[in-house]
């Protein structure tokens, strides 16, 4: 079975309940609690917990929390600055806008893990040759 990375909107759909991506998400957390291998990053956890204060739903992150907590299945790795470099390297590369410098990461830590598919409905990733996003056939 392919490991997948999980990006942010993964969980801020599913956490928050969204009306229109929400059950999507939530079939990917499901799948993954009920045992499918997945990765993501503190990178991604900064994200999550950041939009979740913004929208002043705070009292959801410990439940975040919790859940990556309980979740053997979620791999968790740090980011670390040669993920930068990394990623450096890619928009050099592939010349990908510097707004996107948060998806860059993601690829670098993506390449880093030997991983090259991703659940996100962030259609920036499909500008990442590398990459394959997994989203509409959740």
């Amino acid at each position: 079975m392919t490991v997948r990375f999980i990006d942010s909107n993964i969980f801020i759909y599913h956490l928050a309940g969204d009306e229109q991506y929400g059950e999507t998400a939530s079939r990917i957390i499901d799948r993954i609690s009920e045992g499918e291998e997945a990765v993501t990053s503190t990178l991604i956890f900064s994200q999550v917990m950041a939009y979740l204060r913004w929208k002043k739903k705070s009292f959801a992150i410990p439940r975040f929390i919790d859940f990556l907590r309980s979740t053997p299945t979620i791999h968790k790795i740090e980011t670390s600055f040669p993920d930068f470099a990394s990623a450096q390297k890619l928009q050099e590369k592939t010349k990908i806008k510097w707004e996107l410098w948060d998806d860059l990461i993601i690829a670098a830590q993506m390449s880093r893990t030997g991983i090259t598919e991703i659940y996100s409905n962030d259609k920036d990733f499909d500008s990442i040759q590398s990459i394959k996003r997994i989203f509409d056939e959740a």
